[in-house]
């Protein structure tokens, strides 16, 4: 499988009692598949894995490829500490029409690369499906780079590497070492800055809001027109700027009302944010 092109990481809609709002979900799918989106990237970061049940996980996988309906892959974050776990996730989610599982390597104890590797290697013989690696240094605590990520490509089918860290020297060297990997960045305030690169593709949060300007930014960028991917790029951060003071999935999940979707608050322990914080985001401006 080759994955690219701009591919949404999908937030989780909660209703007004926290369970999710898969109403919502379907909604929120159709009007990314019509604003462009080449794909979508489930149950991660932005989709508060971490604070959902497996059958909950298992459950949005089969809503949205359903929605879907193989127009675009559907990539499944099966990420957990434990190997079996993620292993019984990934074979969940494979059945409930996943095109490719991902995982964020396991974190909190110190394991091994050669551990985390045999981790990688223990989700795919457990399916048919291929893995896309997921490198967030900053929150896991582990960095793939060019010099480990063989460990795991030796052990496992890897089709492709979500790339969510700053060191664009790094991410230069993997492009080069490993044409046939899929490389997909997931630093969406420094997307422009890696299309030089060579990516093939890029995952991201704030596109929920905002796909149809990070799509003009890459389209101006490919015709050469630098001037305007530079502006569409410096309002994108603008926006992010505002996500981040506040926090960006629960501000992306308010700000999602403009397109008509509910898509709630995000999971305890989070906090919903204040009226003061809705008040500050009425004031982003125009997102599209």
């Amino acid at each position: 499988m080759k994955l690219g092109g701009l591919i949404p990481a999908l937030v989780t809609p909660f209703d007004g009692n926290g369970e999710v709002n898969f109403t919502e979900l379907r909604k929120l799918v159709r009007v990314l598949l019509e604003e462009g989106a080449d794909g979508f990237y489930v149950t991660g970061s932005t989709g508060e894995c971490f604070l959902l049940t497996d059958e909950e996980r298992i459950q949005i996988v089969a809503a949205v490829a359903e929605e879907v309906n193989g127009r675009v892959p559907v990539v499944a974050h099966v990420g957990k500490i434990g190997a079996a776990q993620a292993a019984k996730l990934a074979k969940e989610a494979e059945k409930a029409g996943a095109d490719a599982v991902s995982s964020v390597p396991p974190f909190y104890y110190d394991f091994k690369f050669e551990e985390i590797a045999g981790y990688y290697a223990v989700i795919t013989d457990a399916t048919q499906l291929p893995m896309v690696v997921y490198n967030y240094p900053k929150f896991s605590g582990v960095t793939i780079t060019s010099a480990n990520l063989p460990l795991i490509m030796e052990k496992c089918r890897v089709c492709g590497l979500k790339y969510t860290d700053m060191n664009l020297y790094e991410l230069e060297r993997i492009r080069v070492q490993y044409p046939e990997l899929s490389v997909l960045f997931g630093r969406d305030e420094a997307l422009l800055s890696a299309l030089p690169l060579g990516i093939d593709g890029a995952i991201g949060s704030t596109y929920n809001i905002m796909l149809k300007k990070y799509k003009r930014m890459w389209a101006a960028y490919e015709e050469g027109d630098m001037k305007k991917a530079e502006a569409l790029q410096h309002d994108a951060c603008r926006v992010i700027d505002r996500l981040m003071r506040i926090r960006d999935i629960s501000a992306e999940k308010y700000l999602l009302g403009r397109k008509g979707i509910q898509a709630g608050d995000c999971r305890l322990p989070f906090q919903p944010i204040t009226e003061a914080e809705k008040r500050f985001l009425d004031e982003t401006g125009i997102l599209d």
